[in-house]
């Protein structure tokens, strides 16, 4: 009985689909074709940033991730952008940064990086001098005090014109907050490093109060957003922070971050 079937089985499958079976499938794709469409539309919008966790500025210990990621958020988000973020050793985030995988935030500029990348207008300006005991004043214009002094430096850190100079005793460290603790027990004179930053170590560790910013600062860097020449949507990033800043700037939200983040 079974066999009886099978020539009709057989001739039904190689009938023609129905004109409305057709038509069904196609509005079915292009059901399909939309949806997916609209998916990679809303991704669009997202903008991926690397960042180095340095508070006082920008760290996952700060409220809302710190003042500089607070306010990229927010000027990106007036602009119809998402921001999202992830923190990084600094080498990898120029790697990144430098192949156009996500935007530098927080970057200062040289002759290098200036042929790598395209820059919104500063963000905040960033104090570079030195630390010293309470009661040591030095005259660190003078080269002959300088030379006289043990100097404490953050290895591969960057190093101001005045302190390129192969006379200087330099204590290398790991960090400014090992610097600063060597300065508060006398193993060197001067720490040298981020104004912010070390004012912001000071406040949270109770062992360095007798530690305190020296005037007056030898250098002052601005810190920017950049996205890699080669960054397929940096003109439009770029674009639309600048739009996003100024309105922050206009309504004064923008300073109100930076005080509220002690900058």
């Amino acid at each position: 009985m079974m066999n009886a079937y099978l020539p009709r089985l057989s001739r039904a499958a190689s009938l023609p689909i129905p004109a409305c079976v057709q038509r069904l499938c196609i509005v079915c794709l292009g059901l399909l074709l939309s949806l997916s469409t609209s998916l990679c539309l809303g991704q669009s919008n997202i903008v991926k940033i690397c960042v180095g966790d340095f508070p006082p500025y920008n760290s996952h210990v700060l409220p809302n991730n710190g003042p500089i990621i607070e306010i990229a958020t927010e000027a990106f988000k007036r602009s119809g952008y998402q921001m999202q973020f992830q923190y990084m050793p600094w080498a990898r985030i120029l790697k990144e940064g430098e192949h156009g995988e996500c935007g530098i935030l927080g970057i200062w500029r040289n002759a290098k990086r200036d042929q790598l990348f395209d820059y919104t207008d500063s963000l905040v300006k960033q104090e570079l001098g030195f630390f010293a005991r309470r009661g040591n004043h030095y005259d660190v214009s003078s080269n002959k005090v300088l030379e006289s002094l043990s100097i404490g430096v953050e290895r591969s850190s960057y190093l101001p014109p005045i302190l390129e100079n192969n006379k200087l005793h330099f204590d290398p460290a790991s960090s400014l907050r090992t610097n600063l603790l060597k300065l508060s027990k006398n193993r060197i004179d001067l720490a040298y490093g981020n104004k912010a930053a070390g004012l912001y170590i000071i406040k949270t560790e109770k062992d360095l109060q007798n530690i305190e910013w020296q005037t007056p600062s030898l250098e002052i860097k601005d810190s920017y957003l950049a996205f890699a020449k080669k960054h397929p949507q940096k003109a439009k990033l770029l674009q639309g922070f600048k739009q996003g800043l100024d309105s922050m700037k206009a309504d004064g939200s923008y300073k109100k971050i930076l005080r509220k983040g002690r900058l």
